[in-house]
């Protein structure tokens, strides 16, 4: 069986989630002596560099602009390969438009969320993504979701049939805990947020449940790790909080952020939406305590070994933390179950399941 993924998500992230997801499931692929190959004419991502060589073609180039030909011109050496090499199954990396497969190759696509659909006014350009989204769907055979609170998305927003779609899991053992690896440089204790901090992620209302709540903010700083610096407007917020001294940004890879999830008191995550929730597992198979935003793909994820705020109410957050922070046993039993939650999210167990789906279709 031979699997040919795209370079759509790789020529748009440098890091992230998606990208992490397909070089993870790559991997797997590979150890499973699948004959994988990514067709990737020029890309900017970190992960697609290590993969084997022999896995990958293209050219490497960590900056440049998202620019039309660009994208063309990748589509084109894409379209070009799959044309004049057998394959089994296409896998498209990011809802690609204008894919020309033969009738015989059966295509799968992953959907990690309905952002620009729920949130269309958030994003400047969500019409045409959606667009791109509906003209990549038409010649899919098949789905695979990340969640099924996404699954219910889909169907809702697109109206594919149940039976073409998939729940897996993401992994959640891609990081190393190599606990005394890095020197964090926090001694005090901290409170972690990961990841970018736009829109949805709600990231305002959490500084302001922090500012407010002394007893936490005078116990724990604030740590977000990822994502860009603090923008002005986080700059500004932060300051007239007066949290300035509190919080602190930091980036770094994954072996760093190992050692902060080790040494945090609590991972806190308040989106108002998300696809999954990698962030979580990550946390959790540290055996770091999860608070987190009652959304429903949350609850999916981490069940009952979690402690859940509303995330549109700031003294419910901030309730949730003095009741819960100082509680020593409370939360390191807590960590305790979610470790062993964490252990359901293997990057194994994906790939075997898409396996299953590959063959379904061939």
């Amino acid at each position: 069986m031979k699997i040919t993924f795209n370079n759509t998500i790789f020529s748009i992230e440098k890091t992230g989630g998606i990208s992490r997801y397909f070089i993870c499931l790559i991997k797997e692929l590979i150890k499973n002596k699948l004959d994988v190959k990514v067709i990737s004419a020029l890309h900017k991502n970190k992960f697609l560099t290590l993969l084997p060589k022999e896995t990958t073609t293209g050219l490497y180039l960590p900056n440049y602009p998202l620019f039309k030909f660009i994208e063309n011109y990748n589509n084109k050496d894409f379209n070009n390969y799959i044309n004049s090499k057998s394959t089994d199954i296409i896998h498209d990396t990011y809802y690609t438009p204008k894919i020309n497969k033969p009738k015989k190759i059966k295509k799968v696509i992953t959907v990690h969320d309905l952002i620009h659909e729920k949130f269309k006014d958030y994003y400047r350009n969500s019409k045409n993504e959606i667009s791109k989204k509906k003209e990549a769907f038409i010649d899919c055979d098949h789905f695979i979701c990340v969640s099924n609170n996404t699954k219910n998305d889909l169907v809702k927003f697109y109206n594919i049939e149940p039976d073409k779609i998939s729940v897996i899991y993401h992994g959640a053992n891609h990081l190393t805990n190599i606990k005394d690896n890095y020197d964090s440089k926090i001694n005090d204790p901290y409170l972690l947020y990961v990841g970018k901090r736009d829109r949805y992620k709600n990231f305002i209302f959490l500084l302001k449940a922090y500012a407010k709540c002394k007893r936490v903010n005078q116990n724990f700083k604030l740590v977000c790790f990822g994502g860009n610096k603090f923008n002005k407007f986080e700059k500004q917020i932060i300051n007239e909080l007066n949290i300035q001294q509190n919080i602190k940004h930091v980036k770094g890879d994954d072996k760093i952020l190992s050692t902060y999830y080790s040494s945090a008191k609590a991972l806190i995550a308040p989106s108002l939406y998300e696809g999954f929730g990698l962030n979580l597992i990550e946390a959790m198979s540290f055996k770091c305590p999860v608070i987190c935003s009652n959304i429903n793909v949350f609850k999916e994820i981490c069940t009952n070994d979690a402690i859940y705020f509303d995330p549109k109410d700031e003294n419910n957050l901030i309730h949730v933390m003095e009741e819960y922070l100082f509680k020593d046993t409370y939360m390191k039993n807590l960590a305790f179950n979610s470790y062993k939650r964490s252990k359901n999210f293997t990057w194994e167990k994906n790939c075997n399941e898409t396996i299953n789906v590959y063959k379904k279709l061939i």
